[in-house]
């Protein structure tokens, strides 16, 4: 019991310093788009003999802020894409600012078709960043949910996993709370963990009776391609 308590206290402390860093790596990019405008003008000032070196070191810096955004996603959501997306702008960046050889080109294009072949074959199936099948973190996008479910719940009811289940509680009138299950788009959404009143993990699953439901129209389309086949013969 007390191994899990101080397993609890690490995992938020561990949560609390992701927003930390988030927050810091947010000060960080926005200092950091003063010195894009120091480069406009340096480019502006610099002449033909000198300006390649300038605008190459203005686009190495241009792509460091964007993968510090992505990071800073990467950080908020824990999903899997914005893991790749980060991996795609890193290797981007890396082969423009210094892919100087033929190898350089063909490795960084071998290491982007990897990561869309990842986001093709593997991500749609299981989201391997998730520890428990069916739980998600409730900062996800519901975009993502509703894409991965097929489920037709409003945009309008949050952007976040976590704001449709505030939204559903407020109102069904009742109180957020680990275990509440609330229903919508055809889908059970079970609040898994909740701490100091933020909700932090979210279950979903199926409504059994669509899944019911599916199933007998299946069996019912492949009984009658069945019987139609018999009536042919």
């Amino acid at each position: 019991m007390k191994d899990l308590l101080i397993m609890k206290k690490l995992e938020k402390s561990a949560y609390y310093l992701e927003i930390v860093l988030t927050i810091l790596v947010a000060i960080a990019i926005a200092i950091g788009l003063i010195d894009i405008v120091k480069y406009f003008l340096l480019i502006f000032n610099t002449g033909p003999e000198g300006s390649y070196v300038v605008f190459k070191n203005f686009l190495a810096h241009t792509l460091l802020l964007v993968v510090g955004i992505e990071l800073m996603l990467m950080l908020l959501s824990h999903s899997t894409s914005a893991i790749l997306e980060l991996v795609l702008y890193l290797i981007a960046r890396k082969m423009l600012i210094y892919g100087d050889t033929m190898l350089d080109l063909v490795l960084g294009t071998i290491a982007i078709a990897g990561v869309f072949a990842i986001q093709k074959y593997l991500e749609p199936k299981k989201d391997f960043v998730a520890r428990d099948e069916h739980v998600y973190s409730a900062s996800t996008r519901l975009e993502k949910i509703l894409e991965e479910t097929g489920a037709d719940i409003p945009s309008s009811k949050g952007h976040t996993l976590g704001g449709l289940v505030c939204n559903l509680a407020e109102e069904a009138c009742v109180p957020v709370s680990e275990g509440t299950i609330f229903e919508s788009g055809g889908l059970n959404i079970k609040v898994v963990t909740v701490k100091d009143g933020v909700i932090e993990k979210v279950m979903i699953t199926k409504d059994e009776e669509d899944e019911e439901g599916e199933d007998k129209v299946d069996n019912a389309e492949t009984k009658k391609g069945k019987d139609n086949e018999n009536w042919h013969y």
